[in-house]
């Protein structure tokens, strides 16, 4: 049986998302306090590795194959959530600079790594996935 690689755009933007998420539930619920946000950046890294981590294994879940590449390919979606939402929106709507240009280099690894990571965990834990596109039999 040759399984292929069902996954799309969707997918891989939903796991973007989902790694990012972490770190925007943080930000969310600071708004309301006075917590300055260039102190809290540190916190970031760890909330994007564990994001990453979670996004890689729920997204190559749905494959059976290529796990390595949808880490790759998650993790660098991640990033470009990251940069359009926290470089796009928020530094301009906030009027300041939160994170400089090294820190947000400095998160496209952490995302790639994380995202391999939790595709490795996936292919250790389960040998075969679930393919959802399959229909019962």
């Amino acid at each position: 049986m040759k399984a292929a690689n069902n996954l799309t755009l969707k997918d891989y933007l939903a796991g973007a998302a989902f790694a990012n998420s972490l770190v925007w539930l943080v930000l969310g619920l600071t708004v309301a306090s006075e917590i300055n946000y260039v102190n809290m950046y540190q916190l970031f890294f760890i909330l994007y590795l564990i994001g990453a981590i979670t996004a890689g294994y729920l997204v190559s879940r749905k494959s059976f194959n290529k796990h390595i590449k949808i880490g790759l390919i998650t993790g660098a979606s991640a990033f470009v959530i990251h940069i359009y939402v926290f470089m796009g929106l928020l530094e301009w709507l906030w009027g300041q600079r939160v994170m400089g240009l090294f820190d947000h280099l400095l998160i496209l690894p952490i995302f790639i790594l994380g995202a391999v990571i939790g595709t490795f965990v996936c292919k250790q834990i389960s040998p075969r996935t679930v393919n959802y596109s399959e229909e019962p039999k």
